[in-house]
């Protein structure tokens, strides 16, 4: 067989799995990935395996092997976006090799598939293998030229100087915060807020709370926010808490932090709500009410596993709570204190059904199981886990 025509063989046979192949990519790198969530980079991080699996099967089947390889204009949005994020040119490469390298898988297992003469087969890989990893380097140098280049623009323009310098000291690098007019050596809470009216959002903060908050716009209506803030118990949630959102406005909020290091941690607690508010679609999310949900995105794998078998004797197979009659009457009891009554006004049915249910579940797993944390926890996750799994 001809190596050509073995190549065109896996290359279709990989085509015709695309969406298979994309979804163990977007869920692979979900599972490592250091990028914060927001919509914006998530859309930019469908579009690029999208075209980037287009190009590389076209050149690892050779039918653009002659050409200079440049990265695609939906891989170019990705990196403008990383570098208004501030996250590292090494979390944007490493994405890449962990998508190249889930693709390889694919290409061996095809290869397997359709060329079964092992001689034949050895030859193709050996030809794809080299065209894949051209056309990676040849990527990568476009990529890192693009970040280098869109971090030269932060730098030298107006707000985005004000960015590039809370990227540096988020970074806890060297700064010159003198032009910011905000002192770091008091207590912080920071926020991120995002959609229609954002701005608008931290514009009524300063007017009603009596703090001016340092803002800078970081990317495509996505703000950041900070206010020095007074320690005072519950005052945060409060009076944040008390904010009027906006119809399509999002806000995810820290928790207060003391001087320098509280400034950073209170933002990357901003940052680890809105996953959670994106995931779970909330609107307004204060990290402290989500921290054990914030944690559990860090692994959601193992997460997943371990609601299942927490949840499979009462029938759940990680759907969303509501789809389970007996799933979604415990996660409304525990949030209301076990008061049976509470959970049966929440839910607006009879109390008696509510006591029905709880007999039901007591007999499925026990009056000791109904109170293992673990179970306590799984029944809390679920609905983490059925929305990130959910068609988007």
């Amino acid at each position: 067989m001809l190596i050509e025509g073995g190549l065109r063989l896996v290359t279709d046979g990989l085509r015709d799995r695309l969406p298979e192949v994309f979804d163990a990519i977007h869920r692979r790198l979900h599972a490592t990935s250091a990028y914060p969530e927001n919509e914006q980079l998530s859309a930019a991080e469908s579009e690029t395996i999208a075209a980037s699996l287009r190009d590389v099967l076209d050149y690892v089947a050779g039918e653009q092997a002659h050409v200079p390889q440049r990265v695609s204009n939906e891989a170019l949005r990705e990196v403008r976006l990383a570098a208004h994020n501030g996250i590292a040119l090494e979390v944007l490469l490493q994405a890449s090799r962990t998508a190249q390298a889930t693709l390889w898988q694919f290409v061996l297992e095809e290869a397997h598939r359709v060329l079964p003469d092992p001689a034949d087969r050895v030859a193709v890989l050996r030809r794809a293998s080299a065209n894949h990893f051209a056309w990676n380097d040849a990527i990568a140098r476009d990529v890192v030229l693009a970040y280098e280049q869109e971090n030269a623009t932060l730098a030298l323009s107006g707000d985005r100087r004000r960015l590039a310098t809370l990227q540096a000291l988020l970074a806890g690098l060297p700064a010159d915060t003198a032009a910011l007019g905000y002192s770091f050596a008091d207590s912080h809470v920071a926020a991120l807020v995002s959609g229609v009216g954002s701005d608008a959002l931290i514009a009524a903060s300063a007017r009603q709370l009596r703090i001016r908050p340092l803002a800078v716009n970081a990317h495509d209506g996505l703000v950041w926010a900070w206010w020095s803030w007074p320690r005072v118990a519950g005052r945060a949630r409060t009076l944040l808490g008390g904010l009027e959102l906006p119809a399509h406005a999002r806000i995810a909020v820290g928790a207060v932090g003391e001087g320098l290091e509280g400034f950073r941690l209170s933002h990357r607690q901003a940052v680890e709500a809105r996953a959670v508010a994106l995931a779970l679609d909330r609107r307004r999310v204060f990290y402290d009410d989500v921290v054990l949900e914030a944690h559990a995105l860090h692994d959601l794998a193992a997460v997943r596993a371990f609601v299942l078998e927490e949840l499979e004797p009462l029938g759940s197979g990680g759907d969303a709570p509501e789809n389970n009659a007996l799933v979604e009457t415990m996660r409304v009891y525990f949030q209301s204190g076990q008061n049976a009554a509470v959970t049966a006004q929440k839910l607006q049915v009879h109390s008696r059904t509510v006591a029905y249910r709880l007999r039901s579940v007591e007999a499925k797993i026990g009056a000791d199981g109904m109170n293992r944390d673990e179970f306590v926890v799984a029944v809390r996750l679920v609905g983490l886990v059925a929305a990130h799994d959910a068609p988007r």
